[in-house]
């Protein structure tokens, strides 16, 4: 099979870099052309007819070289829009994290002030009044990010004086948190959106995503560490 390993030859006459990584790459063609020409000599062609025909398929060789340097110089780029890709979300991530941390901040003191007033006003008027009740609502209007709460007094945790319970979606129930206050008398348990839980999700979204893809340019740059060098 001399006229293959001409072939195979003139088409890695100019590379450069790893002599092994070129071997490689010219015993990786050669095999695919032999494995041509049995197919077909076994469909009744000559051996001659067999080589010609499958180094037709393969095309001539200067062609070649164009194909297997576009080839290097796309799995090249490939490789950096993965790296760009990953840390471009890694960034945006963080700046969704940094965002929503601030104001999860923010509406924990908010939660707090409006859970320890609540607390006050039943524990001035257990009864609940209708005036008491309206200012109840009216201080949680002004956070509707609130969707649970039970209010309980004198050591009672298991008679709500005071019950709020919206409909929350369970899809997304790793986004509220539980928190407690508790003022004299006063006990107050609330269940609220909590903003810093999207930042985290945001978070471990971004640096997931960061993980995966730089695996991939990682694999990448492995797999043609010999290979990247070469320059047909």
């Amino acid at each position: 099979m001399k006229q293959i390993d001409k072939y195979v030859n003139s088409v890695y006459q100019n590379a450069g870099g790893d002599k092994k990584a070129i071997e490689e790459l010219k015993l990786e063609m050669k095999n695919h052309l032999l494995e041509a020409v049995s197919e077909l000599k076994a469909s009744g062609r000559t051996e001659q007819e067999a080589i010609d025909i499958a180094i037709e398929r393969f095309g001539e060789a200067k062609e070649m070289r164009s194909i297997v340097s576009q080839l290097f110089k796309a799995q090249k780029t490939f490789a950096k829009w993965v790296l760009y890709v990953g840390i471009a979300l890694l960034l945006f991530s963080t700046v969704v994290f940094g965002y929503f941390l601030n104001i999860g901040n923010e509406r924990t003191m908010e939660q707090s002030e409006i859970s320890y007033e609540i607390g006050n006003l039943i524990e001035d008027d257990p009864k609940l009044t209708t005036s008491t009740e309206e200012k109840i609502e009216t201080l949680l209007s002004k956070a509707s990010y609130i969707n649970k709460m039970n209010v309980y007094l004198n050591g009672d945790r298991e008679t709500s004086v005071y019950k709020l319970d919206k409909d929350i979606n369970q899809t997304f129930s790793l986004m509220y948190s539980d928190l407690h206050f508790g003022s004299g008398n006063s006990f107050v348990e609330i269940k609220v959106l909590d903003y810093r839980n999207i930042g985290f999700l945001a978070m471990f979204f971004g640096l997931t995503c960061f993980g995966v893809l730089f695996f991939i340019w990682l694999a990448i740059n492995v797999y043609h560490k010999r290979k990247r060098h070469i320059v047909i």
